[in-house]
């Protein structure tokens, strides 16, 4: 059997300075083209930290309590809110929205209905506090 002179992995031309001056030149052409294409817009910056409060007792009510009592915190909203108990929810709404007005974010009619949570898109449900 014959050896074979040239391995499959061997380019199939030989390179030259010419050759990587025209690949590297093309490279870098849609290198540029590329980056010029694509628009410099930014989304809006939004630190808003949400809470979602599971289990609306008196224990994940405090907690969410504690956590919006924070000094110097940043911008803190209870975003959703969730519960078995209808009245624990409704109560809960209540006593939060007397305390933080401007910082819960659910809404009363939403609040007041257990058959339907109040998740929304993009929301993190964490439950602030765990069954004993």
């Amino acid at each position: 059997m014959r050896p074979n002179p040239r391995p499959s992995h061997a380019p199939a031309q030989k390179a030259s300075r010419r050759r990587f001056l025209a690949t590297g030149g093309k490279l870098a052409a849609t290198t540029a083209l590329a980056g010029a294409a694509v628009p410099h817009v930014h989304a809006a910056e939004d630190n808003t930290i949400r809470l979602a409060l599971v289990g609306c007792g008196g224990r994940g009510s405090g907690a969410v309590g504690n956590a919006m009592s924070v000094p110097d915190s940043g911008p803190i909203k209870l975003y959703a809110m969730a519960d078995v108990f209808e009245d624990r929810i409704t109560r809960a709404h209540k006593a939060l929205s007397k305390a933080f007005a401007d910082r819960v974010d659910v809404p009363p009619s939403a609040a007041s209905s257990a058959s339907t949570p109040t998740a929304r898109p993009s929301t993190l449900c964490v439950p602030a506090t765990w069954p004993c």
